[in-house]
């Protein structure tokens, strides 16, 4: 399944098939998967390779993604793609995310637009460290 193959690309893309720092993939829907570096609550990817529509970042052992786009005021959101009803993971469809399993919608901000789910995304701080864009998953607040 998709979650598997992102979680072993990292293993088999390591230096060999790629001399970019990320790698970009596509998933059904079109939205870009952007496999990161780092470790210790931090993943970064380089801010050229995040698309304008965002993209989905899954480093190594997360259950979820998070989805990264930059809003139009220019700063960068991060948003952990794990719908708070029931934990499923809702895909961006235009100006929101929309939780496949029971409905839910989200705006690009992470706040509830339509239930069953009445708690809003986790949302991760973000940082810009020169040409990368750095998400600390440790600081993750709703």
């Amino acid at each position: 399944n998709r979650r598997d193959f992102v979680l072993r690309l990292p293993v088999i893309s390591t230096g060999a098939l790629l001399g970019a720092s990320t790698l970009s993939l596509t998933a059904c829907g079109g939205v870009a998967y952007l496999v990161p570096r780092g470790g210790d609550g931090e993943m970064a990817v380089a801010a050229s390779e995040v698309p304008e529509g965002g993209a989905l970042v899954q480093g190594p052992g997360m259950e979820r993604p998070v989805y990264l786009r930059r809003d139009d005021d220019g700063a960068y959101v991060a948003l952990l793609a794990r719908c708070t009803h029931r934990g499923c993971q809702p895909d961006p469809v235009g100006d929101r995310l929309v939780c496949p399993c029971h409905g839910s919608e989200y705006d690009l901000k992470g706040s509830v637009l339509q239930g069953p789910a009445e708690e809003p995304l986790t949302r991760y701080p973000v940082r810009i460290q020169g040409n990368d864009v750095i998400v600390l998953l440790r600081g993750g607040a709703r």
